[in-house]
């Protein structure tokens, strides 16, 4: 018996001066986040204030010039009751895994292994590039959600490129004029969508070169994959002529650019591709002022168009304009008002138009 008690003492203190050591080696870990509290007043709604996202990101250095970075996001406002249809379970899209990933050198580049945004296909839509806190139609089709692989980006001088290996997404929709209320009355669109457990399983690359400077940026990108022939209902019931077995092709192709001239910015984005069967091109142009420290204000129309015959309002081409107005508070707090005005080549038209106001909150 005495012989166990000294092995466990021994053990005890051998596990607490590991522990002590990897505490001091382990590299420190900062705490991030953020939060969108938003007051709707919507056409044919009810105006209502929601939490309608936090955000929980965790990051540390790891060596002198590597990052792992991890972050979460909760939508409180998405309950069973709301989504329980059977189709997928609430939690998915509400305690979601944005981003998951260890960054490092490589070379003379920078080499991302994990989840997080695709960074080597069209405009990257972080909130600095999309200017409104709406990603807008075209980037929800095409750029909008994260990729699980691995990243290579590289650039010298102005000059700029990389490539993605990565498990393809799914094609899905997601709804135009929706907002945390799951209103009914909205427009869906197909999308790449990542939703956990519906992805399409199979491998898929992105390359994209460009030139970059303070003044202009400019890209070309391509992507190429392969869909889930078993998850393809989302473009087989909006659609005119689905064949039988449809295929699973995955293609698409972008040009991107943006130029700033002082507080100003001009930005345009046009992809096309092949979504199994229908082939969807669209555009995106926004002009914007953006003084330092002062009132930001956007504009931004969007088109996207299918090429065969809708079915559903599904499958309409549609088109959105969108007014954004950001009103610095202090660093990191700001007030954003957003309006959508959303057209659809569908009858009836549908009132699914959007305006709120957001403040933002940092931390």
């Amino acid at each position: 018996m005495r012989r166990l008690v000294c092995t466990a003492i021994i053990m005890t203190l051998l596990l607490c001066a590991g522990a002590a050591t990897y505490a001091q080696s382990a590299p420190a870990v900062e705490v991030h986040g953020f939060m969108l509290n938003r007051f709707y007043a919507n056409p044919d709604a009810s105006a209502r204030f929601v939490t309608e996202r936090i955000s929980t990101i965790f990051q540390a250095k790891v060596g002198d010039d590597g990052v792992a970075y991890f972050e979460v996001y909760w939508h409180p406002w998405i309950t069973d009751a709301v989504v329980g249809n059977g189709a997928f379970t609430a939690e998915w899209a509400r305690t979601y895994v944005e981003s998951a990933y260890c960054e490092l050198p490589l070379g003379s580049g920078r080499i991302r292994v994990g989840k997080g945004r695709q960074l080597n296909f069209g405009l990257t839509p972080t909130y600095g590039n999309r200017k409104t806190t709406q990603y807008g139609i075209l980037s929800e089709t095409f750029t909008q959600d994260r990729i699980q692989g691995i990243q290579y980006t590289q650039k010298k001088g102005e000059w700029e490129g990389g490539l993605t290996l990565f498990s393809d997404q799914q094609v899905d929709t997601r709804s135009i004029g929706d907002y945390a209320s799951l209103n009914p009355k909205v427009v869906k669109h197909i999308v790449d969508k990542d939703l956990p457990g519906r992805i399409s399983g199979k491998l898929a690359v992105a390359g994209k070169f460009g030139y970059n400077t303070p003044a202009l940026q400019a890209h070309v990108s391509a992507c190429v994959g392969k869909l889930d022939a078993q998850r393809l209902t989302a473009v087989t019931g909006a659609y005119e002529g689905a064949p039988e077995v449809p295929n699973t092709d995955h293609r698409k192709f972008g040009f991107d650019a943006i130029y700033n001239s002082g507080p100003f910015v001009l930005q345009g984005e046009y992809y096309w591709g092949d979504f199994s069967y229908v082939g969807i091109d669209g555009y995106s142009l926004l002009a914007g002022y953006q003084p330092k420290n002062k009132m930001r204000l956007y504009a931004r129309y969007a088109a996207l168009d299918n090429d065969k015959p809708a079915l559903t309002s599904t499958g309409a081409n549609v088109r959105q304009f969108t007014l954004g107005i950001v009103q610095p508070i202090r660093k990191g707090v700001w007030v954003e008002i957003n309006w959508e005005k959303n057209m659809e080549s569908w009858s009836p038209k549908v009132d699914n138009d959007l305006l709120f106001a957001e403040l933002f909150t940092g931390f």
